[in-house]
């Protein structure tokens, strides 16, 4: 009886664990994710840069699809003025050294001297490469105002 509660407490004792060092990664993630959108805010490229992957892939709302070079060119050249980022909703969910990101956020930006307001429902993909959470993909689409 007594090595049957020992081998339940050391179990209970690796859940926890395993729970903790999931609730980690995902605050590690959210954080990976926070900090890029403080860089595309402030058009920071140099910083974005090593925050994303080779092969990034950024679709817009737009279906506008453009790889790393291209977004943060557009982002160099004033093409994309971001000026704000806000999440209505987050969710993290982990694959090992892989995680996606997904729910609703409203994004104020300037594309090409056009000025938007949008409500966007978001997938965004971060590949844990050299301890660190890069981005390796952003897919989104707008979401639509309410009627009136």
């Amino acid at each position: 009886m007594t090595r049957r509660w020992l081998v339940s407490g050391a179990l209970l004792t690796l859940c926890a664990g395993a729970r903790a060092a999931a609730g980690d990664a995902e605050q590690a993630v959210l954080a990976a994710q926070d900090k890029r959108v403080a860089a595309t805010l402030a058009a920071d490229v140099a910083t974005l840069d090593g925050m994303m992957t080779a092969d990034l892939t950024y679709t817009h709302s737009s279906a506008l699809s453009e790889g790393k070079q291209e977004f943060l060119d557009a982002l160099r050249t004033g093409k994309y003025r971001y000026k704000s980022t806000r999440f209505d909703e987050r969710r993290v969910r982990l694959y090992g050294d892989a995680a996606v990101v997904s729910g609703v956020c409203r994004v104020e930006v300037t594309s090409s001297g056009r000025e938007l307001d949008i409500r966007l429902r978001f997938t965004e993909l971060y590949v844990k490469q050299a301890g660190a959470w890069k981005m390796a993909l952003w897919q989104s689409t707008r979401v639509p105002d309410p009627a009136p």
